[in-house]
């Protein structure tokens, strides 16, 4: 069974727990620090399932890894547990000119609420690179992070695009790299299975053309 003090101790998190959003900060770090994102079990012969305590027990139980929807699955779980509320998203990343962005539920994000009714960004579950402490859901300022300048624009009523400022080796170059496309309306783990299975049957999916581990 799920059990929270062993989450917690799974990701080395030792301080209070509050429904704030240095709280969330913190959960977010210890998460992406100690339960790695990782395929490597689709080429070891061990199938995934979007199952909670499958993924529950392999990711902490099992101490493996995993990619967005098991980790983002989890993360939901856990802040849940903590008071927060949380809603699944379904994203679009972006991949160069000529693709654009990737078909819809190809990546899970989750959107937070804190006790004092700020909302933010969290992911957990996209691999290097990428945010490493929420975002505040609030478009058209950069969010400095150790990880870059991000920000986030709103596509139309419903819809945000996330974009990254582009470095070169020794400085900044001025240039927002697209990262992903997240809709806001509120989706349930089952609505990501056709594409969780996707990425581990289809020729054409990056998951299974790549071996990942960050």
């Amino acid at each position: 069974m799920p059990d929270m003090k062993q989450y917690l101790e799974r990701i080395k998190y030792t301080s209070e727990v509050k429904n704030d959003a240095s709280t969330l900060s913190k959960l977010c770090e210890h998460h992406r620090e100690f339960i790695p994102f990782d395929n490597l079990d689709m080429f070891g012969g061990q199938r995934k399932y979007l199952d909670f305590d499958k993924v529950y027990n392999d990711l902490v139980v099992k101490k493996r890894g995993g990619f967005c929807y098991e980790q983002n699955g989890l993360f939901k779980w856990a802040l849940v547990e903590c008071g927060f509320q949380v809603r699944m998203v379904q994203c679009q990343v972006y991949f160069n000119e000529e693709i654009g962005f990737g078909p819809r539920f190809d990546h899970l994000a989750l959107l937070v609420t804190c006790g004092d009714g700020s909302k933010w960004l969290a992911d957990v579950g996209f691999g290097g690179g990428s945010f490493t402490t929420p975002l505040k859901l609030e478009t058209e300022i950069e969010q400095t992070q150790n990880s870059g300048i991000y920000r986030l624009q709103t596509l139309n009523e419903n819809e945000y695009v996330l974009q990254k400022l582009k470095k070169t080796v020794i400085q900044l170059d001025g240039k927002w790299k697209t990262v992903f496309k997240f809709d806001n309306v509120s989706r349930k783990w089952e609505d990501f299975k056709e594409m969780f299975d996707y990425q581990q049957d289809n020729e054409n999916s990056f998951m299974i053309s790549n071996t990942l581990c960050t």
